[in-house]
């Protein structure tokens, strides 16, 4: 009798102790989605006040005449653009298509960007340019109204469309009608089919992203295989519970690079956010990764990030790469990593590695500028020397360093030259002298900032 009543006892204990786990679990998993959601939330009326924003600058940008107040606005217009292009990817939605969206704040920001620059240089805009900058005001107007219609329809909290999804045409994923993946598709299919090309003078142009990719090499790989090889790039991200990721499903998808699109769910971790990674069709090189997770407090300085994205880089097989730039977007750090041919920098052939400031994990990868330049390349033997370019550059500034270096340029063509990076009046500039002909090609400012280093 008297062990019988100790096991009664002893059932209940457990039972009592069972209970208790069993309501931690659940309290902390509906913590983590409650998070999860709020970051989304943000993420979405975040990326409707960037538009909202963009929307006012590039209207006033029209009619500003002063070159001070037009550099000022278009530099903000290219920010507000980034800005919003940051939080659309910060939203679970990359099983859906909505490169078009993507596109267009893409080549809104950089065409801004352009015109800012040669405003800053004293010149004027001509009339194509006017032209075009009306052009992109009026659309980006259409956006704004559209993402405005569409959060103006959300009654108490979004629907973002990634239950319920049905196949369509060519297996392309079919968001819930009145879903933002739904709604955002819509904006997406217009953009696509009613605004004209842009071409300038930038790396968005049509006629540049229409430049056959030169490092996408060797034969077509199957879905199976494209699978294995982004189990294999999603299993070095440097997750703090070190998952592992496995495949759930995949398609194929056009664009300059065709691709194989796969979504990727961590094993028995249902709190993970499901990984995006396109693997190239042809020799099944990883294009593009998107890890939506929601970073939590910072903690890791920009260094020890740096750190972190240039490990992953050595990790994914990219060799002799130097990183050249970040960028912090509030709780992750965009890290640009370049090429190296011998000692000359290769500007061209980059990646770009953002890293959360809590875990260190990647959230995202990038390697469509690699792919679509790198090579090695037939270098001249300089006429104009390093020392040259030295005795041209120190008349105007302090120089700290010279190095031999590859650039990108506006009509898509490269130039080998000397990087004279120096400082006048307490700012830090790079000047680009044509290793062959002497010329001055370019000069940027440096911007170190504690968000990162980059350069206008």
């Amino acid at each position: 009798m008297q062990n019988r009543r100790l096991l009664s006892i002893a059932a209940v204990g457990l039972l009592l102790v069972a209970g208790v786990w069993l309501w931690n679990y659940n309290q902390e998993n509906t913590r983590v989605r409650n998070s999860l959601e709020s970051g989304y939330q943000r993420a979405l009326f975040s990326m409707v006040d960037h538009v909202q924003n963009l929307n006012t600058l590039l209207a006033k940008g029209q009619v500003i005449q002063d070159s001070g107040q037009g550099v000022l606005t278009l530099a903000s217009a290219w920010h507000e653009a980034e800005s919003a292009r940051s939080s659309l990817g910060q939203m679970p939605l990359g099983r859906f298509n909505l490169t078009s969206v993507q596109k267009y704040l893409a080549q809104v920001g950089d065409y801004s960007y352009s015109l800012a620059r040669k405003l800053s240089r004293g010149e004027t805009l001509t009339d194509k340019e006017q032209e075009t900058l009306a052009t992109l005001s009026q659309e980006t107007d259409k956006l704004n109204r559209d993402l405005q219609t569409m959060i103006g329809s959300i009654k108490s909290k979004p629907t973002w469309g990634t239950k319920g999804v049905t196949v369509g045409v060519k297996g392309q994923p079919v968001a819930p009608a009145g879903s933002i993946a739904d709604g955002l598709g819509k904006v997406d299919g217009r953009l696509k089919d009613e605004v004209p090309s842009i071409t300038y003078d930038g790396p968005f142009s049509e006629h540049v992203e229409d430049i056959k990719p030169r490092a996408v090499s060797g034969g077509n790989i199957t879905i199976e295989r494209a699978g294995m090889i982004a189990e294999d790039f999603a299993n070095k991200l440097g997750t703090k519970e070190k998952q592992t990721y496995r495949v759930t499903s995949a398609r194929r998808v056009s664009g300059n690079i065709p691709a194989y699109s796969l979504i990727m769910k961590a094993e028995g971790d249902s709190r993970r956010p499901d990984i995006t990674v396109d693997v190239s069709q042809t020799g099944g090189h990883v294009i593009h990764m998107l890890n939506p997770y929601q970073p939590g407090e910072a903690t890791l300085d920009i260094g020890t990030a740096v750190q972190k994205a240039e490990e992953f880089c050595r990790a994914a097989g990219y060799d002799n790469m130097i990183t050249t730039g970040s960028l912090r977007h509030p709780k992750n750090l965009m890290v640009t990593q370049v090429w190296q041919q011998g000692d000359t920098v290769a500007y061209p052939d980059f990646v770009k590695v953002t890293v959360a400031l809590d875990t260190g994990e990647i959230t995202a990868f990038d390697a469509r500028g690699y792919l679509t330049a790198h090579r090695r390349r037939d270098l001249p033997k300089p006429k104009f020397t390093a020392e040259d370019a030295h005795d041209k550059a120190a008349a105007r500034l302090t120089v700290d360093r010279i190095r031999s270096a590859i650039i990108p340029m506006s009509d898509a063509s490269e130039r080998f030259v000397w990087e004279v990076k120096g400082r006048a009046n307490d700012q830090t500039f790079l000047i680009y002298y044509n290793a062959e002909t002497g010329d001055e090609e370019k000069v940027l400012q440096v911007i170190e900032s504690p968000d990162g280093t980059y350069t206008m």
